[in-house]
């Protein structure tokens, strides 16, 4: 086993266990049948963390050429971010308590905003980082000031304090767009 292959094993345990949270939530809405009052925003915030964990892996995976300039330090950072992952994937889905009488998704939802999305915003910001920071290590990266990956972080800041779940919804829509198309035709390489 290669060190890249070693340190993507441990980094994507917490990503494991981020999506089983994800799943174990779901599995207990749904035995929770009738006394649930779904709503679009809490199911839609699921799909946009178990997205982000499978992106988030794939992008691991591709920067195999990078992985050389990883330090100790960076691999710290790397991990604080999949536990800000993690973090982000187990406020999506509320923990159903089974003596509850009805669980409302809306409210859950309402609830869980705030962090969630500035669960969702520091990771990024962590992950973007440490990866300038490797390509600068090795390659010596050019960064472009004009991209639109920058304004990412004041969007979804904003989404941590706006109320408006329409808002909310088109943006949740977009990034589960975003995250489907981003690797679309990428192929795992030996």
């Amino acid at each position: 086993m290669s060190p890249f292959e070693y340190l993507l094993v441990f980094a994507a345990v917490v990503l494991g266990l981020a999506i089983s949270d994800l799943a174990m939530s779901l599995n207990k809405l749904l035995n929770a049948g009738p006394r649930v009052q779904w709503g679009v925003l809490t199911p839609l915030a699921a799909m946009v963390a178990f997205l982000k964990i499978i992106t988030q892996w794939w992008t691991w995976y591709a920067a195999q050429s990078i992985a050389q300039a990883l330090s100790f330090e960076m691999f710290v950072v790397v991990m604080i971010g999949s536990v800000l992952l993690f973090l982000m994937a187990a406020s999506a889905l509320p923990d159903v308590e089974m003596e509850a009488a009805t669980i409302d998704l809306p409210a859950c939802y309402t609830r869980v905003q705030r962090r969630f999305w500035i669960l969702f915003t520091t990771h990024w910001a962590i992950m973007n980082g440490v990866s300038i920071w490797a390509q600068i290590q090795i390659q010596g990266a050019q960064l472009n000031l004009l991209s639109f990956g920058y304004l990412v972080p004041f969007a979804t800041l904003g989404l941590a304090y706006l109320r408006m779940p329409w808002l909310h919804a088109a943006s949740m829509a977009g990034l589960i767009v975003l995250y489907l198309v981003q690797f679309l035709g990428d192929h795992l390489t030996a």
